[in-house]
């Protein structure tokens, strides 16, 4: 008799399960909600940088800078003298009472780099008995600029810069 009552629960399970073709979808929402965390989680996030210009006025001279130019800074212990090998002296920013005058160079410097854009050599040539730490003020001077308005952006200036005993 127990064979004939199984016999009987298969046939009512297939007769209730007959005609039913429904798609199982928890196993894909659940590949889903995996899928969306992985992706959040492996995505770059890019950094966006926005380089705010600005052009001087007309009222502000430019210097005429020499066609040819090659880039001199030299740092002696009371004035920085920016130079052009072949010509000799562009501007000479003597020290302010609270030291050299980094800002004069970093404006010198991004109004030569408005006359010269593919130019990205300079050379910085350092004088006797100035501190070591002067020579990298004005590197990072040359180097890059710092924007204004956004704290940790940065401008490029001329970054190939070589580093030699300025002439006594």
């Amino acid at each position: 008799m127990k064979s004939k009552s199984m016999g009987r629960v298969r046939r009512n399970h297939a007769r209730y399960h007959q005609g039913r073709d429904d798609l199982n979808i928890v196993p894909m929402i659940d590949m889903m909600v995996i899928l969306v965390f992985f992706l959040i989680f492996t995505a770059v996030f890019s950094k966006t940088n926005i380089l705010e210009l600005n052009l001087p006025s007309n009222n502000q001279a430019v210097p005429e800078l020499p066609k040819g130019l090659k880039l001199e800074i030299i740092v002696h212990p009371g004035d920085i003298v920016i130079n052009d090998r072949n010509s000799g002296p562009l501007k000479m920013l003597t020290n302010i009472p609270a030291g050299y005058d980094i800002d004069g160079l970093s404006l010198f410097m991004r109004n030569v780099k408005s006359q010269f854009p593919d130019m990205t050599d300079a050379t910085v040539l350092l004088g006797p008995d100035v501190p070591y730490d002067v020579l990298v003020q004005v590197m990072d001077t040359v180097r890059v600029y710092q924007l204004p308005v956004l704290p940790f952006s940065k401008a490029e200036l001329f970054p190939d810069i070589a580093v030699g005993d300025a002439p006594t």
